[in-house]
Formats: structure tokens, C-alpha cells, sequence
């Protein structure tokens, strides 16, 4: 196979598999949007106490399968920018105009789907913190409660930063600004 063949079959190749994890970013977000609550219903109505206490380990799963995704097209983005349109000269690709200074910003779609994840994510991750504390409160007491509320605040910390430090919206990682890929 000839190169210029090549490049143009991994562009393709990677444009593809990026529209289909895109897809699957939203689906998980709708996933997420649709399945917490609903657990969180079940939990309350059934009184089922495995649903209630593992709501926000829920929430946190979640968040791994978009930040799965998410650095899944970064992935991508960096094959594309560092290895294909390095290879042709006379166009600016689509890795290096996302990420050119100009009025406009080229990355807010994917800053704005940034902020939403994380406001989905602080959001039922403390609601289902309160529920889940709600529920053991009635059923196992304050000493035990506490326990748990200790757990989910410290798991809670913990992956907040993991995932602050974790989403990117670009392309541009800090090595990049140092060396070659």
C-alpha cells in the first residue's frame, strides 16, 4: 500500500472512530442522566439498601466511562496531529486550526460538554451522598452512617481531583510543549 494510501486510510480510519466515541460520550451522559435518578428512585421506593449505598460508587462509574471516552478522542486527536497531518505540508489540518489562537475559540464545544459533565457529576454525586446518608441514617444509626458518610466524602475528594486532573478538552498535553510525541 502506498503511503499517501495509508495516511488516507488511518484518517479515515480515526475520523470514524472518533464520530462513534463522540456518540458514545453522549450516550453516556444520557445514560447517566437517565439511570442515577432512576436508581435513586428504586432505592427510596423499594427500600433496597445495596441500590441506596452504592449510588454514588453509581456516579463514579459513570464518570470512568466518559472520561474513558473522552481520552479516547484525545487519543485520536494526537495520532491525527502528530503522525498524519504532520505529513502534509500544504494544509492546515483540523488538530492543529483546533488548537491555533483566534477570536474565536475553537475548542468550546468541547469545553462546554467538559462543564456539563461536571456539573452532572457534582451534582448526583452529592445527591446520592445525601440519599444514600438519608437511607443508612434509618437504618443502621449515626455511628455507622458516619462511617460511610466518610467514605463517600473522602472517595468523593479524591475523584473530583482524579477527574479535574483528568479531562482534557485538547489535544495539547505538557509534554507536548517539551518534546516530540
Amino acid at each position: 500500500m502506498e503511503k499517501q494510501e495509508f495516511l488516507k486510510q488511518q484518517f479515515l480510519s480515526l475520523r470514524e472512530e472518533i464520530k462513534d466515541t463522540k456518540s458514545r460520550i453522549f450516550k453516556i451522559m444520557g445514560f447517566g442522566l437517565v439511570v442515577v435518578p432512576a436508581a435513586q428512585f428504586l432505592a427510596q421506593a423499594y427500600k433496597i439498601d445495596t441500590v441506596a449505598l452504592s449510588l454514588p460508587f453509581l456516579v463514579i462509574v459513570v464518570a470512568l466511562l466518559y472520561l474513558a471516552e473522552n481520552n479516547a478522542v484525545i487519543r485520536c486527536g494526537r495520532y491525527l496531529k502528530h503522525h498524519i497531518e504532520t505529513e502534509i505540508k500544504e494544509v492546515i489540518g483540523w488538530e492543529e486550526w483546533l488548537e491555533t489562537k483566534s477570536s474565536y475559540d475553537t475548542r468550546s464545544v468541547d469545553k462546554y460538554l467538559s462543564y456539563a459533565f461536571h456539573l452532572l457529576f457534582f451534582v448526583y454525586f452529592i445527591n446520592s451522598v445525601f440519599l444514600a446518608t438519608k437511607f443508612s441514617i434509618s437504618s443502621y444509626g449515626m455511628i455507622v452512617t458516619a462511617v460511610i458518610l466518610g467514605a463517600y466524602v473522602a472517595i468523593g475528594v479524591w475523584f473530583l481531583i482524579f477527574l479535574f486532573k483528568n479531562i482534557k478538552v485538547s489535544t495539547i498535553v505538557e509534554h507536548d510543549k517539551n518534546e516530540k510525541p
